[in-house]
């Protein structure tokens, strides 16, 4: 339990619960703040590498080139 007048939170074995003010905060802005948490989350379970991340960058940059160049031309 939290002592703030703008949200309420609370924690059990499985999940936290977060009760906020809807005056207090913009929807949209509460989603993107939830999109980033879920993102990070991800990025730190994540086993990839940021050479092998670059490496699939540029393997996927080459694959698109070459199938737009063949219509440029």
């Amino acid at each position: 339990m939290s002592n703030n007048p703008y949200y309420d939170l609370s924690v059990d074995d499985q999940t936290i619960i977060i009760k906020i003010d809807k005056t207090a905060v913009d929807y949209q802005q509460l989603t993107q703040l939830l999109n980033y948490l879920e993102l990070k989350s991800i990025s730190q379970r994540s086993q990839l590498t940021e050479e092998v991340a670059a490496e699939l960058a540029d393997e996927i940059d080459s694959t698109i080139w070459s199938k737009v160049k063949s219509k440029i031309s």
